[in-house]
């Protein structure tokens, strides 16, 4: 720009000796910083008509307002610079009248508006066709500037998506600055060089409206082979496959769910799928459906979809799910790769006879459990009629009272709600009641006693009475 300088002034004195009568221009001024509107204000005749295209090359028009005042026309016009230097502007002409070239200094920052230092960057760095790539444009300011994220035109070679932004502070240029990093996830459709021109860059500071532009984005795609079919992704996928259950009920549609990350689209991906599935038994009776999902990582290119395979689970029995491949270029070794991955097996079952099943375990269990629990309380019921019927006859005082207690002796219950009338038929109900030693001894002596055909010592004949009872033993238990 500094070369174009002396030509300029030439041109501007040649138009000022010239006259250049009918078009009048006035600038608000003539030294300003980079990202700052500049207001040129044009008076004259037939404005509406004006040529702006000398304008393109140095100045981006953001707004012009035009009003009459009986035959007078003003025209204001809001420029933004895009670039720092000594800028020519130009004549403009409206009919036969023709405006004063101007010069302007446009510097890189001033006190008002910092300098700001921008960067594009892609990676990978040469990407290859149809390879998910992340564009990256960078703003680094002072930190005082409130940035408006910038949307990208429409490029013919360039499938754009946005992702996420970012704000650190680093070092550009020996500079510590804030940076403002934007991201954008680009897929090339074409080999080739490619160029994309970012609008510009708005920024707020303190109300004031400020516009930057930004540098060009410039690629070098290389292509990929000509045998790789369409649908195979570049880079190598990540799978994560869900967990399924250990058992599925029959004749119910069973889900298989699993995520991709990486460069697939929604509909390659089911291609991949249909071409695996077409002969599979029992995965062919519904359409697989694959859907996007949001990115785990913000700034990542890579597509995150989530697939639906449904099994048709007709008959019981194991149904083991079949090994998929989703095909991978690698563009540094330059082949064909596969990411294999399967669900498992799953055992099908009849939830009815499942349950009959189970119920009939829980009953079987219970009637084992209620042996045990039968044989503990039949024990302790023994256990207690026993002590309760050696007690009374511990404390018969008496022939009479010890031959009571005898007959009314029984592990079943105590006291016997029919005590026995004779002796015999006690020892009878007894010996088939438990197992004793001595009863029948003991029988014969209390029977003795009683019609005086012998005479016993009473007190011996309790203590032997509570002997050969104590060591009775119910039938079938222990103790």
């Amino acid at each position: 720009m500094v070369a174009r300088l002396p030509l300029s002034l030439c041109l501007w004195l040649l138009s000022t000796c010239a006259g250049a009568a009918g078009l009048n221009s006035q600038l608000d001024h003539t030294t300003q910083a980079l990202g700052e509107p500049l207001t040129l204000t044009l008076t004259g005749a037939a404005l509406e008509r004006i040529d702006l295209a000398p304008l393109a090359p140095d100045f981006q028009v953001r707004g012009r307002t035009l009003s009459r005042s009986g035959q007078d026309e003003t025209l204001i016009l809001t420029l933004y610079p895009l670039h720092a230097g000594h800028l020519v502007l130009p004549a403009l002409r409206a009919g036969a009248a023709r405006s004063r070239p101007a010069i302007v200094t446009v510097m890189a920052g001033s006190t008002d508006t910092p300098r700001v230092l921008f960067r594009v960057e892609s990676e990978p760095a040469a990407p290859i066709q149809r390879q998910p790539t992340r564009l990256t444009l960078e703003a680094c300011d002072d930190g005082s500037l409130d940035w408006k994220r910038p949307v990208l035109p429409i490029h013919a070679a360039l499938h754009l998506r946005p992702l996420g932004e970012e704000q650190m502070d680093l070092e550009r240029d020996g500079i510590r600055c804030t940076a403002h990093r934007w991201h954008w996830a680009a897929v090339p459709t074409r080999s080739g060089p490619l160029r994309l021109v970012p609008p510009m860059l708005e920024a707020g500071k303190f109300g004031r409206q400020l516009r930057f532009p930004a540098p060009a984005v410039a690629l070098d795609v290389a292509a990929v082979p000509a045998w790789l079919p369409l649908n195979v992704a570049i880079g190598p996928p990540r799978v994560t496959v869900e967990k399924l259950p250990a058992t599925w009920p029959v004749r119910r549609p069973l889900a298989w769910r699993f995520e991709v990350v990486g460069g697939y689209s929604e509909d390659g991906l089911k291609a991949l799928l249909a071409l695996q599935l077409h002969n599979q038994p029992g995965l062919n009776t519904y359409s697989p459906t694959v859907e996007t999902l949001p990115g785990e990582d913000r700034v990542s290119p890579l597509t995150r979809l989530r697939a639906t395979l449904y099994a048709d689970a007709r008959e019981t029995g194991p149904l083991r799910l079949p090994a998929l491949s989703l095909p991978w270029f690698d563009p540094v070794a330059g082949r064909l790769e596969n990411r294999s991955f399967t669900g498992g097996m799953v055992r099908i079952v009849n939830p009815a006879m499942e349950a009959l099943a189970r119920g009939l375990m829980m009953f079987f269990g219970a009637g084992l459990l209620a042996v045990p629990i039968i044989w503990a309380i039949r024990r302790l019921a023994w256990r207690r009629h026993k002590r309760r019927g050696l007690a009374r006859v511990a404390a018969s005082d008496d022939l009479e009272a010890l031959m009571r207690a005898v007959r009314a002796f029984s592990p079943r219950s105590y006291p016997h709600p029919h005590p026995a009338a004779t002796l015999g038929l006690w020892r009878r109900r007894l010996l088939a009641e438990a197992r004793c030693e001595g009863v029948e001894e003991l029988s014969e002596k209390l029977e003795r006693a009683r019609y005086g055909r012998a005479p016993e010592d009473f007190a011996a004949l309790r203590a032997e009475a509570s002997r050969v009872l104590g060591r009775c033993r119910s039938a079938g238990l222990r103790g």
